[in-house]
Formats: structure tokens, sequence, C-alpha cells
């Protein structure tokens, strides 16, 4: 019985055994098996890496190419914004020529008008307003030169005491292009002074045939404004050592000559005479004579 038994028992961890060889083969060929397709799981994985990577690095290479591009693009850009500022900027300095030459044009136009407010207009806007015309006068300006008749002259009447007396160029005697004897006009100018700025015209209106109400020794009752006409007769100027006035040249007898007074501010700020000439306006005097005399 005990041997029956011990045979079954040998018998039974024999076949366990045989079991277990059984499982522990089927295993090793489960792994074997997993290990093959690991590994050829690993080896298409490892190709389609490389695969990828490659492309990555053709796609870098792509985005390098077009960095590159891109600079160069940039560049061109740069290139081209600056030859466009460039452009621009002369195209901005032709415009601004014309426009120059424009206002330059319709500027000559006003001033050769046979029309004297409108030849009055240049004058203002020229020489006068906010402007020091006796500086300009003084230096000879261009302006001004344009403005003399060489042959007429121009005279400024001012009083150093109690006459008021013509302080005149003479057109002959002077270098061309300026204004002779410079000291006879009577300018007192020195270092720190070289005379006064006019005051703004350009919203003043003009007055035909009209003149202020005072304005010279007591305040205008008159709006402010420049008062033009036409007038006959000249101021004179004065010999002291004979006592008697002394009359403007006969040349200027037949020719058409105005009156413009400038009131500002309830006072004449300037009085100034022209003549025509050639159907052209020039300046002739200036009377900066005070009320003292």
């Amino acid at each position: 019985m005990i041997l029956t038994l011990g045979i079954a028992n040998a018998q039974s961890k024999k076949e366990q055994i045989t079991n277990l060889n059984y499982k522990l083969d089927s295993l090793t060929e489960i792994i074997a098996n997993e290990r093959q397709v690991s590994k050829k799981e690993i080896k298409e994985k490892g190709i389609e890496i490389s695969a990828q990577q490659n492309q990555i690095d053709q796609l870098n290479l792509r985005n390098d190419a077009l960095s590159t591009q891109l600079s160069q693009e940039r560049e061109k850009i740069l290139i081209l914004e600056k030859r466009y500022s460039l452009s621009s900027d002369s195209v901005g300095i032709l415009k601004q020529k014309i426009i120059e030459l424009n206002n330059n044009n319709s500027l000559n136009a006003f001033r050769n008008s046979s029309e004297f407010e409108t030849f009055l207009y240049y004058f203002f806007s020229s020489v006068y307003s906010e402007k020091n015309i006796d500086s300009l006068i003084y230096v000879s300006s261009p302006l001004i030169m344009d403005l003399i008749d060489q042959k007429i002259g121009f005279g400024r009447f001012w009083n150093m005491g109690a006459y008021c007396n013509l302080y005149n160029s003479n057109p002959f005697g002077a270098i061309a292009g300026t204004i002779a004897d410079l000291d006879v006009l009577g300018y007192n100018f020195y270092d720190d002074y070289f005379g006064e700025t006019e005051p703004k015209t350009s919203n003043l209106s003009f007055f035909e045939n009209q003149e202020p109400e005072g304005g010279r020794c007591e305040p205008s009752s008159s709006p402010n404004g420049i008062y033009y006409r036409q007038v006959n007769n000249l101021p004179e100027d004065w010999d002291m050592e004979k006592g008697e006035s002394i009359p403007p040249p006969s040349m200027l007898k037949h020719l058409k000559k105005m009156a413009v007074q400038v009131q500002f501010d309830y006072w004449i700020a300037k009085t100034l005479y022209f003549v025509e000439l050639n159907n052209k306006w020039f300046l002739l005097y200036i009377n900066d004579c005070d009320c003292s005399a």
C-alpha cells in the first residue's frame, strides 16, 4: 500500500515536472517570438525614425534656405524702402520747388500788375508785413531794389528837428543794384539797433480813395487798415538856408501817384508814396516825419 502510494506520488511529481518543462518551453518560445517581433518593430521604428530624421534634416535645410532667402528679401525690402524714401524726398523737393515757382510766378504777376491794390498786396506781403522794411532799404535788399526805379530814385522824408527834409539816394552815383549814400537817408542805426519790425498787415482791410482821420498827433477815429488814394501833389523838401520849399522833380509831374497810409492800433504806422511808370508801380517816398515837423 505504502509502495503503491510512493509510486503514485513519484509519477505525479514527474508529470508536474513535465508540465512545468512544457510550460517553460512554451514561455521560452513565446518570449523568443516576442523578442523577434520586438526586434522587428524596433528595426521598423528605427527605419521610421531615421526617415523622419531625414525629413527633419531636410526641413531644417529648407528652413535654413528659407531663412537665408527671407533675409535676402528683407534686405531687398530695406533697399526698396530706402529708394522709396529717397524718391519721396525727391518728389517732395520737386513739389516744393513747383509750389515755390508757382508762388513766385503769382507774386511776380502781383508785382507787375498795373492794378494798384494787387500791387499793394505784393508790396505788403513781401517787404512790409512783420518785416523790417527800413533794414531792407538800408542793406539794399533785392526785394527793395526791384521796387525802385533807378532813374527816378528813392527818398525818405524825416525830420531831424523842426523841418521835414527829404533824404534821397543818387542812383547815378550808386554802385549798380544798390542805394547810394545810405547815411543821408537819415536812418540812425547802431550796434544794438537796426530798425523796427512792422505790424502784421495781412488781416488789415484796404480802403480805396480814403485817408484816416487823425493818427499822427492824436489817435485816429478811423478803423485800422491800409488807406490809399491817388494824389496830384507830392510832399516837398525844405531848403533851410533859403527858407523855401523845394518842389519834386519835374519828371514826376505827369506820372500817376498814389499815397498809402498804414493805420495800426489807432496810429499811422507808415506813409508811403508810389508812382506808375510804363504800367508798373514803384516805391518813390517813405514819409517818416512826425507831427512835430
